[in-house]
């Protein structure tokens, strides 16, 4: 027969989902990892978002409309923010809270088109994100395959000492396109 949860108990779960492994809470309690689990699941509170206020890398990708592997380069290249964190017996995530995002996201402008991010989807949104979004109102993205004397140019201007955004300028890409392929060629 299982053993009724305190409201100590449920109370401890409540502060510490999210921020602690199950597994952890598990030993804390004195109870199987199994039975946290159930418990946590039934009191709906296992959804790290809503507990702790952060995003993980492929919820931020999402709101973005960017793949989840740009927002890891981010992390590794760009320097956005992260906490890792293991929320259940062994799954890692990567989580942001959303006030660093911005800050971030202020100081590489560059590399987010902010007109495809819904407003206030990401609490709480400083007011420059609604100037950038009016910035990109009117932008019309249009891909077009790199050519080799483009990618040739891309390194060697690079190498000269170019930014990302001067180079783009020079051959009528965005920053963050020319960013992309700089490193896809760097990893070949």
């Amino acid at each position: 027969m299982s053993k009724v949860y305190s409201k100590e108990e449920i109370e401890f779960l409540k502060q510490n989902v999210g921020f602690m492994k199950l597994t952890t809470i598990a030993k804390k309690l004195n109870r199987p990892y199994h039975s946290i689990s159930i418990k946590v699941h039934r009191l709906g509170i296992g959804d790290t978002r809503s507990q702790t206020g952060m995003v993980t890398l492929g919820e931020l990708a999402k709101i973005l409309f960017v793949d989840r592997k740009t927002v890891e380069n981010w992390v590794v290249r760009h320097e956005l923010p992260c906490v890792k964190q293991i929320t259940r017996q062994h799954k890692q995530y990567y989580f942001i809270k959303p006030g660093e995002f911005w800050e971030w996201a202020e100081k590489n402008k560059e590399k987010i088109s902010f007109y495809k991010i819904e407003k206030n989807i990401l609490a709480p949104e400083p007011e420059w994100v609604d100037e950038e979004r009016a910035k990109n109102q009117d932008r019309i993205v249009n891909y077009r395959a790199w050519t080799i004397s483009e990618k040739r140019k891309v390194l060697e201007l690079k190498n000269m000492g170019y930014t990302f955004g001067e180079i783009g300028k020079k051959l009528g890409r965005s920053a963050s396109s020319v960013g992309k392929q700089y490193y896809r060629m760097k990893e070949e």
